[in-house]
């Protein structure tokens, strides 16, 4: 069951009761993490354009219309059930309607439509696990974005302790690297933020 639940964590497949259990899980409580690490954001840019990774039940991605009023919000999420929730979200029809916010269940490896040089921002909390192979992910994360754009990925330990053959990236020195390897400028582990099942780390990169 662990082993079924972990892959249903990257994706919920609708219909299925580990899918189900999967997206009431990730659906559960208030997002806490989520919203601390867009409060954490350091983000100059006026109406920046924004690509979140795997928005989920959209915590984050609310806090950051909300924080930064972007002109361009892009949300690639694979999994049919959330991407569905979001559409039918009241807070986010608006935006959608505007063609303010799309939302997507591209493969993050090959997001064509995203002009080169054109974001300002990515943004992927409890992602970046999944990414395999992980330096395919970050040359188009890499190529998306605008020169001192960032892109930030929120990470837990306990996904130290999960199913390895499912959550490939947990070592965070790798992840690092593997950014720099991607033609990244800096590539930073930051202090660890909130404490308990909260407790998250921003790796974070910035492109020159």
């Amino acid at each position: 069951m662990g082993a079924s639940l972990a892959k249903q964590m990257r994706s919920p497949e609708p219909g299925t009761c580990m899918g189900w259990m999967a997206q009431k899980i990730m659906s559960s409580g208030s997002g806490v993490d989520s919203v601390d690490a867009v409060s954490a954001l350091k983000l100059a840019v006026e109406a920046p354009t924004i690509v979140e990774l795997g928005p989920g039940a959209g915590y984050a991605m609310r806090s950051m219309i909300s924080s930064f009023s972007p002109s361009r919000f892009y949300g690639i999420e694979i999994s049919d059930a959330f991407r569905k929730g979001l559409s039918e979200d009241e807070a986010l029809k608006e935006l959608i309607e505007k063609k303010v916010l799309s939302l997507h269940g591209d493969d993050a490896k090959d997001l064509g439509f995203i002009p080169d040089n054109s974001v300002d921002l990515i943004f992927a909390h409890n992602v970046i696990y999944f990414l395999d192979p992980l330096d395919v992910y970050l040359k188009e994360a890499y190529r998306m974005l605008k020169p001192g754009g960032q892109a930030v990925f929120g990470v837990k330990q306990v996904a130290q302790t999960m199913d390895q053959s499912i959550y490939i990236n947990t070592d965070w020195d790798v992840c690092l690297e593997e950014m720099k390897k991607a033609g990244f400028e800096t590539a930073e582990q930051k202090e660890p933020r909130l404490e308990g099942a909260a407790a998250y780390i921003p790796l974070v990169c910035t492109k020159k």
